[in-house]
């Protein structure tokens, strides 16, 4: 699967998209946007943490068969009544999938936040598979997460994608 806060570069910045009406229709267009299959859900309340800078996109309502976010209708660009704890996510199946007659973008730059998740993580060494050590596998070797600025947050970040809580 893919799934992040959605981010989209406007003005030559990024900046995030509001949650006022944004519903799978929205993250329709992100996933396609970003060729990472159907949506699945469309979560806001900052789901994948809070974002800085601008609020770009507000009061987005796509049908879900535009072929980039900036062709649905919504507020004014950069004219929003949100804050970062009201940024938009996506969740997408992951696999290849287009619709019929509705161009798949190759604009760069456009929802890039939104990046396939870890496919291995896991946690070592505890009593149970929600405790223990964060590891990553990468370059095939397995590798504990420096807990230099590791804090409540990022702890419930792995516990979400482990489905621990």
């Amino acid at each position: 699967r893919c799934a992040g806060r959605v981010e989209v570069f406007h003005a030559g910045r990024w900046g995030t998209v509001c949650d006022d009406a944004w519903d799978v229709a929205d993250a329709q267009v992100i996933c396609r946007q970003v060729r990472c299959g159907p949506a699945l859900w469309a979560p806001g309340e900052a789901r994948f943490g809070r974002g800085s800078g601008a609020i770009w996109l507000d009061e987005t309502n796509c049908t879900g068969r535009e072929a980039h976010l900036a062709q649905c209708p919504a507020r004014t660009w950069g004219l929003s009544d949100c804050y970062h704890g009201e940024d938009a996510g996506a969740v997408c199946a992951g696999e290849t999938w287009t619709v019929p007659g509705v161009p798949v973008p190759t604009r760069p730059g456009v929802a890039e936040s939104l990046e396939p998740e870890p496919p291995h993580l896991r946690l070592a060494g505890g009593s149970n598979r929600c405790e223990g050590r964060v590891e990553l596998l990468y370059l095939g070797r397995w590798a504990g997460v420096c807990g230099h600025t590791w804090g409540p947050r990022e702890a419930q970040v792995v516990c979400r994608y482990l489905g621990c809580g």
